[in-house]
């Protein structure tokens, strides 16, 4: 049976690339490629001239089919925009396929977002949490996060540049300002960096800072400290806030001063405690 390749490629430097993953290029019949741009850029620099089909989260119901069929045939590659394919796309998919109709799936392996920014942070790498993007919409990050504060593992995420501030607001509000982070922008680029510090800390520098390039944070775990620090408010969920705000406006306490009152307890902003009263009404 042939072989489906799963090759890594650069997450910046296209250097970073291995003379085993260009040798593979060369010698599968089909790059599947979540972004044909990007996929065209890095073969035209090596001078690969395989063909490419794209393969990524919106199209793979009509083109799974179709790379399945050629790698029936010859030898498959599949490459991700930038790093390891199957995180953050649909390669999984084309995986499990392949395994179902008995072909080899072979990995190459190269860089990863994740793990560079993990083991350039200074935080404790022996055990880690992967959660992906964040959340778009504000109140579902909230909520996320909420759930993560407990982690007693190091959290990884990513993060794009016009949610980054919002974010770390959120991050601060919910772990506190005292709890670690490190932010990498632009791994293995001309530009990369490295916020590291408490959460407060590199909150305040993006707010002074322009926020462009790509984003990954590194967020420490939960420790005893943090536990003593954060669980009061941790225990602030949704429906206990709906409960106390009930309570308050039973009372009579005007709504405004009820959301201020529950913001302050909670730890949550003002804006999210409002909207669950909306909610609730």
């Amino acid at each position: 049976m042939s072989i489906l390749f799963l090759i890594s490629t650069p997450i910046g430097n296209l250097e970073d690339i291995s003379p085993r993953a260009l040798e593979t290029l060369r010698a599968v019949s089909l790059v599947a490629a979540e972004d044909t741009r990007t996929a065209k850029q890095l073969l035209n620099h090596f001078e690969i001239h395989t063909p490419v089909t794209s393969f990524f989260e919106h199209s793979k119901q009509h083109k799974l089919n179709h790379i399945l069929d050629a790698l029936e045939k010859n030898n498959v590659a599949v490459i991700s925009e930038a790093g390891t394919p199957g995180i953050n796309d649909p390669g999984y998919e084309l995986v499990r396929e392949a395994i179902a109709r008995g072909h080899r799936v072979s990995p190459i392996p190269g860089a990863s977002a994740v793990l560079t920014a993990l083991v350039a942070s200074g935080l404790s790498a022996n055990a880690f949490y992967y959660v992906g993007f964040l959340p778009r919409e504000p109140q579902a990050r909230r909520k996320f996060l909420r759930e993560l504060v407990r982690e007693r593992e190091t959290i990884v995420a990513f993060e794009t540049p016009h949610r980054l501030r919002d974010a770390l607001k959120d991050l601060e509000n919910i772990f506190g300002g005292a709890r670690k982070i490190c932010v990498a922008r632009e791994l293995t680029k001309k530009f990369e960096e490295f916020q590291r510090g408490t959460i407060g800390e590199v909150r305040e520098h993006f707010e002074k800072n322009e926020v462009r390039g790509e984003f990954t944070l590194v967020i420490e775990g939960q420790n005893p400290e943090h536990r003593i620090q954060n669980t009061e408010k941790a225990d602030w969920d949704d429906a206990r806030v709906r409960k106390e705000l009930r309570a308050l406006l039973k009372k009579g306490v005007p709504r405004t001063e009820a959301v201020k009152r529950i913001a302050n307890a909670s730890g949550r902003e003002r804006r999210a405690v409002y909207e669950l009263t909306l909610e609730k009404k």
